[in-house]
């Protein structure tokens, strides 16, 4: 049997033969006409250093890459702080080289190249349950797809402005959309930003060639100070002379505020000759059901896990959050996955004037395991729900309980933005 080559850095020179594996292992066709417009995208963002492949006489058997990456993580009442992120994408094996310990070979030397950058945590989008936990990686976010039903009795949104909002062409957007999404990201925990060059390849901007025929409708929604939210759909299906409505398919809807958000949701509801509206990727508790006269009009038509997080500094990952209620309680965090970046007994205290986590000697009020911490830290899971689990001792009675209310969020972290 041969021996396959771990590589990284990956040269800029070795892309095309990279992504090719990368996008066969990933179900995708890299014959395709789009494909040099796919490897463009790749080329312009390559960075050696945070690359990685599997080699075997001469093909590329396997891929991960990482990038560089600002999360949302809860902060004071309803603000959110900014931490830095390794995330990690592309990773693959080929289904001819698997169970070789390959993945685990990148991934290890991936998590501690992080480590030694001094990132605190780490985070993906798991195609696969089963595959991260060893690694110490936790689902932390949900994500949720809607069908709105909006010719159904009761299906009236409560009023909004929708003359705020105009038709938008890319050029504008290029202009405007970065800032109004970082100020949209801001207003939940969960967050990951789309730093340059993401809206010029999502735009076809600065030389970037759109990937698919499919082009969106844009849409600009103006506040008093300008720009403060973004909105874009595409037709899903398209209706009939015989009486039969349509249907759209919102790719984003970013509000910086609640006055964009239900403007741009009255517009969706104005839209003619359609009767159904999907939303995919959106909060798990999306807030419009509220202002419906049925509530069921929405239609929650799937939640799933999106983003996990795994701690590499717990430490500098607990000081950098803001928590529900003043309070201190001692953690010893159990980390026996790779690495054991997690491990150790620190003492966090959530006051008045801010938040200081460290090491200590003192004794724990809750043994924890890091990927329990993990799964709460953005505040989208509680630990009673992982009683099953075992993986909570309480130590001081009504610890668990206390860190819960600690951890707590008013509202679910949510990802937008895959990567």
């Amino acid at each position: 049997m041969s021996q396959p080559e771990i590589v990284n850095p990956v040269s800029v020179d070795d892309a095309d033969p990279w992504v090719r594996t990368f996008m066969t292992t990933m179900l995708g066709d890299p014959h395709q006409d789009e494909f040099p417009k796919r490897l463009d995208r790749w080329v312009r963002s390559w960075d050696p250093d945070r690359t990685w492949g599997v080699r075997d006489r001469g093909r590329w058997v396997g891929t991960l890459a990482t990038e560089e990456r600002t999360l949302t993580v809860p902060g004071t009442g309803t603000t959110t702080n900014d931490i830095p992120a390794d995330a990690v994408t592309a990773v693959t094996v080929a289904a001819t080289h698997r169970r070789r310990g390959l993945l685990t070979r990148m991934l290890s030397d991936s998590l501690q190249a992080a480590k030694d950058r001094g990132d605190a945590v780490s985070v993906l989008l798991a195609a696969e349950w089963p595959i991260y936990g060893r690694y110490g990686y936790a689902p932390a976010t949900i994500t949720a797809n809607y069908r709105y039903h909006l010719r159904r009795p009761g299906a009236k949104i409560a009023p909004g402005d929708p003359s705020r909002v105009r038709q938008a062409e890319p050029d504008e957007l290029g202009e405007i959309a970065p800032a109004v999404f970082d100020a949209a990201r801001r207003l939940r925990a969960g967050q990951v930003d789309r730093r340059s060059p993401w809206w010029d390849r999502r735009l076809a901007l600065d030389g970037y060639e759109m990937v698919s025929d499919a082009r969106l409708n844009w849409f600009v929604h103006d506040g008093p100070d300008g720009a403060d939210g973004l909105l874009s759909w595409k037709v899903s299906r398209d209706f009939e002379l015989n009486g039969l409505l349509g249907a759209v398919e919102v790719s984003d809807l970013i509000a910086a505020n609640d006055e964009a958000y239900q403007d741009f949701w009255a517009y969706l509801g104005g839209i003619d000759v359609i009767d159904e509206i999907e939303l995919h990727d959106r909060p798990v508790d999306e807030p419009i059901r509220w202002l419906l006269g049925d509530g069921r009009a929405l239609q929650q038509t799937e939640a799933v896990d999106f983003l996990w997080v795994r701690l590499l500094d717990v430490p500098a990952a607990l000081s950098a959050r803001g928590y529900a209620i003043e309070g201190r309680v001692v953690l010893d965090v159990v980390d026996l996955d790779t690495g054991s970046y997690g491990a150790g007994r620190v003492a966090l205290t959530a006051g008045a004037h801010g938040t200081k986590c460290e090491p200590t000697d003192e004794p724990a009020d809750l043994q924890i395991s890091q990927r329990a911490l993990a799964s709460i830290y953005l505040g989208g899971h509680r630990l009673r729900q992982r009683d099953i689990m075992r993986d909570v001792t309480e130590l001081t009675p009504g610890a668990r309980d206390r860190v819960d209310v600690m951890f707590a969020t008013s509202l679910a972290p949510w990802t937008q933005t895959g990567f």
